[in-house]
């Protein structure tokens, strides 16, 4: 499902009440909800300027990581990665923070790329389940941002996800991959793919079943993918900061990313 931004909730950058309610109420039981157009076309032409040439250094120097011409790619926390429209959009945050409370933080920063003639990927989830043995499932604890940076369409690698309720099976698999008797249930249960406008916005619980489809044009499909957790989840920090870079984001930016490697140069993608 998709929300479409009035004037209003454009101009203010929040979301009225009842678009906030509907996207919780999305991603707690269908496990996701996209949001169309919130990036300007100026701001897209941004990011995709100084995106390009990164991926194809980056894939000359690694290659290909997550499948045939299909890679993923951590982003340098410098500008325009580091924009606060990108790691701090009110409207996004609107809904994480409603999600997750207080204290959430960002751990991850970094790109998906479906290229020319990428195949599927097998069904899987992002993380294993925290507690598998337990038995009843746990609230929504991580959430996973996609920007995508073209049009997305049947043609050029769509996200395919299977909604309903397969992040809150307690029968999960053990691990990420979805295996045994969970292909047959991928199989038989209701998917779909995930069209949208550039700059369009997707916030999915982690744990829901997804896949990355074919790309049957000649060009890349990226979406720019962020992790955002509570404030007890995700690790040590990995995002390397300059501390210069990191004392000009808001305070908010700053909140998201206080447990990451503040101080540290920027880690250029062939570095990681």
């Amino acid at each position: 499902m998709f929300i479409q931004l009035t004037n209003e909730e454009r101009s203010t950058g929040k979301l009225n009440r009842e678009s906030l309610e509907i996207a919780v109420e999305q991603v707690k039981k269908n496990g996701y909800i996209g949001i169309e157009r919130v990036l300007a076309p100026e701001q897209i032409k941004e990011i995709k300027t100084a995106f390009d040439p990164l991926f194809a250094e980056y894939t000359n120097r690694k290659g290909f990581n997550t499948g045939t011409n299909r890679a993923q790619m951590h982003l340098p926390f410098e500008e325009p990665f580091c924009s606060e429209y990108i790691i701090a959009h009110s409207i996004a945050l609107d809904v994480i923070d409603a999600l997750l409370g207080e204290g959430v933080r960002c751990t991850y920063l970094a790109s998906d790329t479906a290229g020319p003639g990428s195949d599927y990927q097998n069904v899987h989830s992002d993380l294993p389940p925290l507690f598998p043995n337990l038995g009843v499932a746990l609230p929504v604890y991580s959430l996973v941002l996609n920007i995508p940076l073209v049009d997305v369409n049947e043609d050029n690698g769509p996200l395919e996800v299977w909604p309903g309720g397969t992040h809150l099976d307690p029968d999960n698999t053990n691990q990420t991959a979805i295996d045994g008797e969970m292909v047959r249930a991928a199989k038989t249960m209701y998917s779909e793919k995930v069209f949208m406008p550039a700059g369009s916005m997707v916030i999915r619980d982690i744990r829901m079943w997804h896949r990355g489809t074919p790309n049957r044009t000649d060009q890349h499909r990226t979406n720019i993918a962020l992790i955002y957790n509570k404030d007890w989840f995700g690790g040590g920090g990995t995002i390397q900061i300059p501390q210069e870079t990191y004392d000009r984001l808001s305070e908010r930016g700053k909140q998201l990313f206080r447990f990451e490697k503040i101080g540290y140069p920027v880690k250029q993608p062939w570095d990681w």
